[in-house]
């Protein structure tokens, strides 16, 4: 039932066409009303997919994830999704449900590390990075490194990296390097791209990341501010 690289690719995709929009309206989403509006909004999509499944158990235990989710506050639209994905494959009605409950996991959890933020968007990304392995310590130190920033486009970068083989430490490192750097979350998407190329073409998933990476942040140093007329470059090796 999973499709994460997909939906991170999405995710990244559209939030590096909406940074702007995502950057002024992140505080501004309030959180219990509008989502509990949301689920009710729902309930006749969430009706109609649960009502193909058979068993009353799976079924109320499914409308008791979604509810809970709401309650505290967490986006639903992924719990909906994952149903539905779900029905459509003609998954069990215990793997459904299980899936979904997985699902809330990672979203309350992506919650605790990412906050304060609740956008749906940020929130499933730091899900879905959380479902290939990346450990929610490295979630809550892109937070910092961004406090007001959406981390939408770089945990779906960094979801792509590691579902594309580039090793977890290097992924997490890297990104984390490009935020403190000052990368865009449009060099960040480019990068993810260009490493997907680069793999594609043959080059191994770790060398590619280490390549472009730092081909963005060449692109930094070239861009920093000047002191007296000279810019400022990045630090050379001791000579020996």
């Amino acid at each position: 039932m999973s499709r994460v690289p997909h939906r991170s690719l999405l995710l990244a995709t559209l939030a590096a066409c909406q940074v702007t929009l995502h950057a002024v309206t992140l505080h501004a989403v309030p959180l219990a009303a509008p989502l509990l509006t949301q689920v009710s909004t729902q309930d006749g999509s969430v009706n109609a997919a649960l009502g193909l499944i058979d068993d009353t158990v799976a079924r109320d235990a499914l409308r008791s994830i979604i509810a809970d989710a709401a309650a505290n506050g967490l986006p639903t639209s992924p719990l909906v999704t994952k149903l539905r994905e779900g029905v459509a494959k003609h998954a069990s009605a215990d793997r459904i449900r299980s899936a979904t409950n997985l699902l809330a996991q990672r979203l309350a959890t992506a919650a605790g590390a990412l906050a304060p933020s609740r956008s749906a968007d940020e929130l499933a990304a730091g899900a879905d990075a959380l479902q290939v392995g990346v450990p929610a310590t490295t979630l809550k130190e892109m937070r910092v490194i961004w406090p007001a920033k959406p981390l939408t486009v770089p945990l779906g970068v960094l979801t792509e990296m590691v579902s594309s083989g580039v090793s977890h430490a290097n992924a997490s490192r890297r990104v984390r390097e490009l935020l403190v750097k000052g990368a865009t979350a449009a060099q960040i998407a480019a990068l993810g791209t260009n490493v997907r190329a680069d793999i594609a073409a043959g080059l191994a998933p770790d060398a590619s990341m280490e390549l472009r990476s730092k081909g963005v942040l060449s692109l930094l140093y070239q861009n920093l501010p000047t002191i007296t007329g000279s810019t400022l470059r990045p630090p050379e090796r001791p000579r020996r």
